[in-house]
Formats: C-alpha cells, sequence, structure tokens
C-alpha cells in the first residue's frame, strides 16, 4: 500500500474513466489518466522555468534541461536515452516561462524500465562538471572541450540569426515592465558560458523538491500498482539544508504600461512583423477560452478575418503570411498577431491591422459558432494519443494549477456568447494598448 492519497477525481472529456489525482505527504503529486493503448508515457512536470530566474541566471532552467540527461549514480550518461530508445521509447524534454518537462512515451511492455530510469533521472542528476564543460569568455574565445555549454550557446547563437526570434524577443522584452517573463528563456551566451556547477545545482535543489514536482502517468494501468512503483523509484533525498536560488519580483502585469514600436533592421528582402498584447492568467478558464475563440476567428485558417482581408480577398495582396496566437501563461497571457509584408507599405499595413482590431467588437453568431466548433475539436485531438493527453494533463496541472479547467472546458465553451466575446476583445485587444515589433530591410528603418 502506497502512502499516496487520492486527493480528488476528474471526469476528462472523452476519456470514460476519470483521472485521479493523488498526494504524497512530501507533496509529490502524481496523476494517473487511463486509456486503453500498446503505449504508454510518463512525465514529470517541474513547476519553474524562466519565471524563476534572475539577472544573474537567466537561462538556467534551459541548460540545467540539457544537463539533466548527463547521467546519475546509477547510470552514465547517454544510458537513459540508449536503453529506452532502443526499445522503441520517444524521450525528451523542454523548458517555458512557467514549467520545465521530462517525458517518456514508450511501449507499455517497457513500462517499468521507463518509469525506473525516470524517476532515477528527476531525483539522482549527478551534473557532471566535464559535462557542463569549463566556463570561457564568450566575447573572444572558443572552448577547446566543445561540451554542453557550448551546445546551449549555439542554440543562442542560432536564435540571433532568426528573423522571428528577433521579432519575438523585442516584442517580448517591450512588452513587460519588471516581470521575469521579459527575459529569453534560452538565456544569454554571457550567462551559460560563466555559470557554475555549483549555482545550477543550487538551483536545481531549490526548485526540484517533490512538493514542485507532478508526475503524470497515462496507460492501460492499475493505480495502486503504478503508486507503489512511483513511490518506489521516487526516492527524494533529504535537500532542505541547500541554500536557495534567490528570484526576481513576480507581479503579473496585465496591460502594456508604455505601448512601443520596435524596428530594427537585417539582411532581408520582406518585412517581419508582431503586435502583442498582456492579458490576464490562464487560470481564468472563460477569458482564456474567449481569447482562444477570438485568435480563431482573427488569424487561423484561410477563412480567417486577417487571411480574408490581407491575402484571400484581394487580386494584388501585399501581405505573404498572417496568422494569430495565444500564448497562456500563470502570470497573465500574450495575444499575438504575426505577419509578413512588403515593407514598403508598412504605415498602411499598421493603419489596416488596427481598423481590423476596432471590428473585433463586432462579431456574428455564425462565425463565433464556427470558431467554437473548431475549439471542440482541438480539446478532443489533445486525448488522442497517451502523449497528448499527457501534455494537455501537465499544462494544466502546471500553468492552471487546477486540472478541473479540463473537466468544464466544455460547458465553459458552451457559455461563451458574442456578447461576452465581443467584451473580452474589447478588455484586451485595445489598439491602443499594443506594442508592436518589425524587422525591415537594410535602410527601410
Amino acid at each position: 500500500m502506497s502512502s499516496y492519497t487520492k486527493k480528488e477525481e476528474i471526469k476528462y472529456p472523452y476519456l470514460s474513466k476519470p483521472v485521479c489525482i493523488y498526494t504524497h505527504p512530501n507533496g509529490h503529486v502524481v496523476v494517473i489518466a487511463k486509456k486503453e493503448s500498446h503505449m504508454a508515457n510518463i512525465s514529470t512536470w517541474v513547476k519553474t522555468g524562466s519565471i524563476n530566474e534572475n539577472a544573474n541566471n537567466n537561462g538556467v532552467s534551459h541548460f540545467l534541461e540539457h544537463l539533466m540527461f548527463k547521467g546519475t549514480n546509477k547510470y552514465k550518461a547517454g544510458v537513459f536515452d540508449r536503453t529506452l530508445e532502443s526499445k522503441g521509447g520517444i524521450i525528451n524534454a523542454a523548458t517555458w516561462k512557467d514549467y520545465t518537462y521530462y517525458y517518456v512515451t514508450i511501449p507499455k511492455r517497457y513500462f517499468s524500465t521507463a518509469l525506473h530510469m525516470h524517476a532515477d533521472m528527476m531525483v539522482d542528476p549527478i551534473v557532471p562538471q566535464e559535462e557542463i564543460g569549463p566556463a570561457f569568455d564568450f566575447t573572444s574565445e572558443i572552448p577547446e572541450q566543445k561540451r554542453e555549454r557550448y551546445v546551449v550557446i549555439e542554440e543562442i547563437r542560432m536564435g540571433k540569426d532568426n528573423n522571428w526570434r528577433k521579432v519575438y524577443s523585442a516584442l517580448n522584452d517591450a512588452m513587460y515592465d519588471k516581470h521575469p517573463y521579459k527575459r529569453e528563456v534560452i538565456g544569454t551566451g554571457e550567462i551559460i558560458a560563466s555559470i557554475s556547477r555549483e549555482e545550477i545545482m543550487k538551483y536545481y535543489h531549490t526548485f526540484y523538491t517533490p512538493n514542485n514536482l507532478t508526475t503524470v502517468v497515462v496507460g492501460d494501468f492499475e493505480d495502486e500498482n503504478i503508486l507503489n512503483d512511483i513511490e518506489r523509484e521516487f526516492k527524494f533525498k533529504n535537500i532542505s539544508n541547500f541554500e536557495k536560488c534567490k528570484t526576481d519580483e513576480q507581479i503579473p502585469e496585465r496591460k502594456i504600461k508604455t505601448p512601443k514600436l520596435i524596428e530594427q533592421e537585417a539582411d532581408i528582402n520582406t518585412a517581419y512583423f508582431m503586435l502583442g498584447f498582456l492579458c490576464d492568467s490562464a487560470k481564468n478558464l472563460k477569458e482564456t477560452i474567449a481569447l482562444d475563440v477570438i485568435s480563431n476567428i482573427l488569424g487561423e485558417g484561410k477563412s480567417s478575418r486577417l487571411n480574408s482581408r490581407f491575402i484571400e480577398g484581394t487580386q494584388k495582396p501585399y501581405v505573404y503570411q498572417i496568422e494569430t496566437c495565444h500564448y497562456q501563461f500563470k502570470d497573465g497571457d500574450n495575444f499575438f498577431i504575426e505577419a509578413v509584408f512588403n515593407p514598403d507599405k508598412k504605415e498602411e499595413f499598421i493603419k489596416e491591422i488596427k481598423e481590423e482590431l476596432d471590428k473585433l467588437t463586432t462579431i456574428d453568431e455564425q462565425e463565433l459558432e464556427k470558431a467554437k466548433k473548431r475549439a471542440k475539436v482541438n480539446f478532443a485531438q489533445d486525448t488522442e494519443t497517451v502523449s497528448d493527453l499527457a501534455d494537455s494533463i501537465g499544462y494544466y496541472m502546471s500553468v492552471c494549477e487546477d486540472l478541473k479547467h479540463a473537466e468544464i472546458y466544455l460547458k465553459t465553451l458552451q457559455e461563451i456568447n458574442t456578447d461576452y466575446i465581443s467584451s473580452i476583445a474589447a478588455k484586451y485587444l485595445n489598439k491602443n494598448c499594443c506594442s508592436i515589433s518589425i524587422l525591415l530591410p537594410k535602410g527601410n528603418k
């Protein structure tokens, strides 16, 4: 009998059995979702990302994600990947602003091996100095030992050469006043080149604690068997004596205080454009769903308003690509419009984009119902595979901090009407409350 106690049962749409949430006395949360499949998924979500970084360790979340795969006291670097991939496993990890997560999707018959190795990596990474690599001067040196430091820095350098990354990074920084969301998740080359193993391990011991971890299991299993296995494998060490990392102040920012227009130049032929808004937290489910619906109406697909106006509905389009996206975060969402266009039409394009924002206060019943149907389909697709379902559960547990959101999603979606959608558009997508980032061909700034 495990020490985990059942906290809650969630009637997750499109699943035949409830999703169960269990909690250990040490705070470790386990979520088990039953799904008939020859595949199974285990993932552990750590409630930390760039939100818990500061000016001196920006990028440590992502760097640590890389280093977690560099061995434990039981297994040398590379054994984890080789062993599970040889059994048909898919192994990966990702870092974002609110979370870092590690997952294995593998044929069910090898699940016990995956659980054992996954847990060992989470609770006992040794982060060897030889895998980190020596510190070096980022501005002038190329290290002889091209270890993980160098790998991450090359990733940073490639990002700086990416046109969309340039546009997004400038906009993301401009939208926030002080909140740590303004920093890039990947960090800076200067910090990655110099950060010590001691600082990295301090960060690990601060945030990779049992009460900050949620382990999600999706597959055709009996809960008690899984809980016994997890309790046996997740042997957390005593970390209470370690010095804690300092974090920045995290006061949510839900509206851009000083709207800005940022222009950069590059050796390109077309212009890249991003317009951004700040919105309420992803925990506000009804508003979050409404913003998803607005994104669908405004800029997702050929029949969306922006595509109809700028591409499909004109014989001589000067806009070559346009879409919207809605990023959901614990301390406040982002809403973006992205486009590639003819730089000679810059002023005209900005004017017409703002006209479309004004029109969002009027949304008719037909386009609302079409967008709601698409939202319902997207929600259903998030339960199709064990990996999709695990990702969805991990998001609700880490960002929304409430899996009940999934249970009431469809009911909440149905409650949204044209008046409510229009009110949310007026509340958050005011043309005077956005910041804009544009990357122009040289000589057009």
